[in-house]
């Protein structure tokens, strides 16, 4: 398994400052989130192109999501969001990245008896983004969400039912084992996403103590990582994990500690099958 961070711990910041300061820290991967200053524009796009092959580093995109919602009611809103999430793909083909990840939509409480209508539209702008993804050859990661009113998304069964009738090999998982401990234990998450579309293909991960998004340092929750590495290992999982923590000093001390983690894991998966 590879090492990255989000730049989600510098969002305030322009891109250029952000990897200035994450560079040093010899991350294997740098997951970009397509906010504010942080989207990916020509120039952003220019900028990252120079400093992936300086310092040899994979990059992840995440596409925007803050004022967008997939599912809307409104169409100029669904339209934006696939328009913004375009942009993402577009910039994720430039930079020859392999994966951008995507949140699914969610219910406004004025729409909260229009469940039905607002899954139908999910899929449909779902639908749309696969087959840009397709064209350009990029994998989506659906991610999944904490356990917050109105969002869709939230356990391995409301991801299925949100992908079940896309049949595509550019759709997988991002699998958010932070967000996955605010519903249930992250472990036994493993498993079911990986029957959903083609499975996990990329992971974030953050601590917490069940009931909120907090995005901890590892350690600092109550999150059993060597359960879940184990379960990973066990799928055979070797792709990025993407550290989403608050500040930077946080994201490296998590990666240590990850490494750590991962090493008692594959001591007990060797015990098992000694």
């Amino acid at each position: 398994m590879r090492f990255g961070v989000s730049s989600l711990v510098f969002l305030p910041e322009s891109l250029t400052s952000s990897l200035e300061k994450i560079a040093e820290h010899n991350f294997d991967a740098w997951e970009i989130v397509c906010e504010g200053t942080h989207y990916l524009s020509p120039k952003n796009i220019k900028y990252l192109m120079e400093l992936k092959n300086k310092y040899e580093v994979d990059i992840v995109v995440h596409a925007p999501f803050a004022d967008l919602n997939p599912a809307s009611m409104n169409e100029r809103v669904r339209r934006l969001t696939v328009d913004c999430i375009r942009d993402a793909i577009e910039g994720a083909f430039e930079l020859d990245s392999e994966v951008v990840v995507v949140h699914p939509g969610y219910i406004p409480e004025l729409w909260s008896n229009y469940v039905n209508d607002i899954l139908d539209n999910n899929f449909s702008t779902l639908s749309e983004i696969v087959e840009i993804a397709e064209d350009y050859g990029i994998k989506i990661g659906l991610e999944n969400m904490p356990n917050y009113k109105g969002l869709l998304g939230t356990t391995p069964e409301s991801l299925l039912e949100i992908v079940k009738d896309i049949d595509s090999k550019n759709l997988g998982i991002t699998f958010d084992i932070g967000h996955a401990n605010t519903v249930g234990n992250p472990s036994e998450f493993v498993e079911k996403l990986q029957n959903i579309g083609i499975g996990i293909i990329h992971i974030h991960a953050h601590d917490n103590n069940g009931y909120e998004d907090e995005h901890l340092k590892l350690g600092e929750g109550n999150i059993n990582f060597i359960e879940v590495l184990e379960k990973l290992k066990e799928i055979k999982y070797d792709g990025i994990i993407t550290i989403e923590n608050k500040n930077i000093r946080d994201a490296v001390k998590s990666k240590d500690i990850l490494k750590e983690y991962l090493e008692i894991a594959n001591e007990r998966l060797f015990e098992k099958i000694k």
